[in-house]
């Protein structure tokens, strides 16, 4: 097994530093938090066949899905750009620190692939399809869900009380994702988009849930880092939640995919 890895070095922009960063603060405290999703891996397991030789579960995060995922494969290969997430998981659990868009491993090494939640922070989309293709086996399965456009609407909508500006990133559509994948040599197998929620009692609350899951920060336009929350008109920001049956949703679309190597 050591014979797929390369050497590993992670990406050196100010971007991904901050990335994993702020994922190694929310570590502690992602668990509890992901709840959505907890609800998009449930799907991904119902099409992840067994008996694959070396799964890979990309943005693992603190190990959630290790042990589950190793009743489907022989190995598990951990990877994460944070730290300080990989650090939560299992001793023994095989853990590769690294940049999902410069994947350190060998080609046609992979005959799995596992990735709730993670590929929405590549940078470069493409690029990291051409990776998972160049890792992966003839024929490897990938079970994928991913944040589209159109996430976090009601924050979106809270913010537009005070200014026009951008509050929430930017995702790609379902479309997309499916071009970067064929593109790349996959056959797209399955290939829907599902909304997912989270309730809250408040509208101060929803806003923490995303700082606890590391997904507070967004990239502005000049290419410096912009904070989601802001301090200045904090009780106007609140005041502006939109509710639903009395309590504060948030809600994300989901790429919920499954795709074969060609």
């Amino acid at each position: 097994m050591n014979a797929i890895l390369q050497d590993v070095q992670l990406a050196s922009s100010s971007l991904k530093q901050s990335t994993a960063h702020r994922f190694s603060k929310a570590a502690q405290c992602y668990q509890h938090h992901a709840r959505v999703q907890q609800q998009a891996a449930k799907q991904l397991f119902t099409m992840l066949q067994s008996g694959h030789d070396c799964l890979l579960d990309l943005g693992a995060g603190p190990l959630l899905h290790h042990d589950s995922l190793a009743r489907h494969a022989s190995h598990v290969v951990n990877m994460d750009l944070s730290h300080g997430m990989l650090q939560q998981g299992h001793s023994d659990a095989w853990r590769i620190c690294a940049d999902m868009d410069r994947l350190p491993l060998q080609e046609k090494s992979i005959s799995a692939v596992f990735s709730n939640f993670a590929i929405q922070w590549s940078s470069s989309p493409a690029q990291l399809f051409k990776e998972l293709s160049r890792v992966c086996k003839p024929g490897a399965q990938l079970v994928m869900s991913s944040v589209l456009d159109g996430s976090l609407k009601e924050i979106a909508q809270a913010w537009q009380m005070l200014d026009s500006r951008c509050h929430v990133n930017q995702f790609l559509n379902l479309e997309q994702l499916q071009q970067f994948a064929t593109s790349a040599g996959f056959e797209v197998k399955t290939a829907q988009q599902v909304c997912l929620k989270d309730r809250f009692a408040t509208p101060k609350e929803a806003f923490k849930s995303v700082k606890h899951i590391g997904a507070n920060q967004i990239q502005s336009r000049d290419g410096k880092p912009s904070g989601l929350m802001g301090k200045k008109r904090f009780g106007q920001l609140l005041s502006g939640y939109p509710l639903e049956n009395e309590q504060a949703v948030v809600s994300y679309e989901v790429a919920i995919m499954e795709l074969i190597k060609l």
